[in-house]
């Protein structure tokens, strides 16, 4: 399962530099992934699941937050907080897709289809 990709932008705190992080290095939302493959058969009991994973590890913890602000052309200090849950959400249904069909695919290869 290490070739599911899937990027989102955070602040590393440890070398204070805006980096892109694939979701899917995360150990323990891996393994959280691996069970919700092995115990729900449908889509939408699975979706639910992910998307509580998603809560429990990246919603609303400052490790994984960065703030947007335009750079230029805004008189205002205006800003908006996103999370990795929250980038994730933006795209919900191509990740919920993604995520899915390489359940489908895992099971395929390993009946030899």
């Amino acid at each position: 399962m290490t070739d599911l990709v899937w990027n989102v932008v955070y602040h590393d705190i440890s070398t204070d530099k805006i980096k892109v992080y694939n979701i899917f290095k995360h150990g323990s939302f891996m393994e959280d992934l691996q069970k919700h493959y092995k115990k729900h058969k449908t889509k939408e009991t699975f979706a639910e699941a992910l998307r509580k994973s998603l809560m429990y590890y990246f919603w609303s913890k400052c490790e994984w937050e960065i703030l947007i602000s335009p750079w230029c052309g805004s008189k205002k200090n205006e800003a908006i907080k996103a999370d990795v849950y929250w980038q994730v959400m933006n795209n919900w249904d191509h990740f919920l897709d993604y995520v899915w069909n390489a359940k489908r695919r895992r099971s395929q290869q390993r009946d030899g289809l």
